[in-house]
């Protein structure tokens, strides 16, 4: 898989096809359109080529907003690699480029940069100033562009769950992963680099190992406790989770704390990978650390369970 910058040109294959987005999380609606596009490549003997932007065009567009991400853009990468995109054309989303209209975007890009012979697009998707651009537009104006088109319809799950990088982030923050994991296909996962923390949970054999995320950008869940299975290098384990500001012990600044079950080696500076399962509970202020042990023995009980049955149901 190659990545191109914007300012380059794509040389003309057999068979030259295209698709539009930003993709984040690569959910299973993606995969129903980065499938047809590899498919059709490897048909026709051609290159499957994926238009996208960074950063976030909503970064961009309302000053003072961030985007809490599904996936980093490394990882991103990654997974598309898998589903056998041959080139990631990426665009730098700027002011200025967010005045390009349709047409002007389909000609100097689509035409004669990436010189399409085919455009499939998400049910959804706009692009171009003022979103333009979109399926019935091209359709309307298909005389005008020499390239074929096709519409991927939407991707639900049980009929009643459509399936969207926003509609996940929002089953994320409220914990809802059994929802947020099928929409994407896999689980929902955090990595992040062991650094010290207060040594508190020690004192209460409840030792933890503070984590700070290795990607700023990459989306949280809402503050509680989380059953949660753990990568530590080659090892798979199985812990909870605390995020939040940990009232408790008076916390000021909201921290990411993972409790590994039977473990105890010293793993300060190592990346680690979080595949958050359940959430249990919301965070709660205890009157004191005595009531707080007995909440996380019950926690590590609930979680233990989920995590056995999750087991059970693979």
């Amino acid at each position: 898989m190659k990545i191109v910058s914007d300012n380059s040109e794509v040389k003309k294959s057999n068979y030259n096809i295209a698709t539009i987005g930003y993709f984040d999380g690569i959910h299973i609606g993606h995969k129903k359109i980065l499938r047809e596009l590899v498919s059709q490549a490897e048909k026709n003997n051609g290159q499957s080529i994926l238009v996208t932007f960074w950063p976030h065009p909503r970064t961009v567009l309302h000053k003072n907003t961030s985007v809490d991400l599904l996936l980093s853009e490394e990882d991103k990468h990654l997974f598309l690699e898998e589903v056998g995109v041959d080139i990631i054309y990426l665009i730098e989303f700027t002011k200025a480029f967010s005045k390009v209209t349709a047409d002007t975007f389909i000609n100097d890009f689509l035409i004669n940069k990436l010189h399409v012979d085919k455009l499939i697009i998400g049910y959804n998707h706009n692009f171009g100033f003022n979103r333009e651009g979109n399926y019935s537009y091209l359709k309307k104006n298909r005389d005008k562009y020499d390239f074929d088109i096709q519409e991927i319809k939407k991707e639900e799950i049980d009929k009643t769950l459509e399936v969207s990088s926003s509609g996940i982030r929002e089953k994320v923050k409220t914990g809802e992963f059994s929802h947020a994991n099928k929409m994407l296909g896999y689980k929902f996962y955090l990595d992040g680099i062991v650094e010290e923390g207060d040594g508190i949970g020690k004192t209460i054999d409840f030792p933890t190992a503070n984590i700070t995320s290795s990607e700023s950008s990459k989306i949280l869940p809402g503050d509680g406790v989380y059953a949660a299975n753990v990568n530590v290098d080659t090892e798979k384990l199985s812990g909870m989770v605390n995020i939040g500001f940990r009232p408790t012990v008076k916390g000021k600044d909201r921290r990411i704390e993972l409790h590994i079950f039977n473990f105890n080696r010293n793993i300060y500076g190592k990346t680690l990978r979080i595949i958050f399962n359940s959430k249990i509970r919301d965070e709660i202020m205890f009157k004191n650390i005595k009531e707080l042990k007995k909440q996380l023995e019950k926690d590590k009980i609930e979680s233990i369970k989920l995590l056995n049955n999750e087991k059970i149901r693979n």
